[in-house]
């Protein structure tokens, strides 16, 4: 009997000439009626973001927690209202209390308590992202807690599809690279596995300030994946 196990790249053909076959791992006998290529391939494209979420918070101290919450007392309502005049949706208010320490020498030391009002906008239109920051900033906001960029439900499925399709065109063009190698050509899929990586989100990591002194952030784009692991039958 002769067989060969041939591995090219990333697929793997399995091939046996006679009448005992072959025997790989467990007890799975191949023939030529039988014989399977196994290939793997992954493709990305590239996105702009059309949503964004600009997270914010209004921050104030005190000696005691009611000290705390009434140092920031107005400032959350008048972010949100700004935030709104821009055309953003406040979609998330979250509010804490909580004490504030200090490093000593000897650990740490309570100096005082902390309110935080935290907000969260939404923006579809994600070139008014530094406009958004402007916009709490003047209102009271205190500190910028993060912006980050998504692709909306449609955009991701649609994004998601041409990278399946160019995954599974890379698929075939492997198996029939590695099926002409062994003499043998491609047949009907057999099993096809799909998996991502990425969760399609991206972060802003940086800003600038115009030559009014206003804010200005550049959105990046959003890399969306797919891979495919296919298993054809050979001719």
């Amino acid at each position: 009997m002769d067989a060969k196990l041939l591995a090219v790249g990333g697929a793997v053909v399995l091939l046996a000439v006679g009448a005992v076959g072959l025997t790989v791992g467990d007890t799975q006998t191949a023939s030529p009626d039988n014989a399977t290529v196994s290939v793997s391939a992954t493709a990305e494209v590239e996105r702009t973001p059309d949503r964004a979420v600009v997270t914010v918070a209004a921050v104030g101290r005190g000696d005691t927690a009611e000290a705390a919450r009434n140092a920031l007392s107005g400032d959350a309502q008048s972010i949100q209202e700004a935030l709104r005049d821009e055309g953003a949706t406040v979609t998330s208010s979250q509010f804490r209390i909580e004490p504030e320490y200090e490093r000593t020498e000897t650990g740490r030391e309570q100096v005082g308590y902390i309110a935080v009002h935290t907000i969260e906008a939404e923006t579809g239109d994600v070139n008014t992202t530094g406009t958004l920051v402007d916009a709490a900033v003047d209102a009271g906001a205190d500190r910028i807690e993060g912006i980050r960029y998504e692709l909306n439900e449609q955009t991701r499925q649609d994004a998601r599809e041409d990278a399946l399709r160019t995954a599974m065109d890379r698929a075939r063009a492997d198996a029939d690279t590695v099926a002409d190698a062994a003499g043998r050509s491609v047949g009907e899929v057999a099993t096809i596995q799909t998996s991502q990586r990425n969760d399609y989100v991206v972060y802003a990591e940086a800003a600038t300030a115009d030559a009014g002194g206003r804010t200005t952030i550049e959105p990046t784009t959003i890399t969306v994946d797919a891979s495919v692991q296919v298993t054809y039958g050979l001719d």
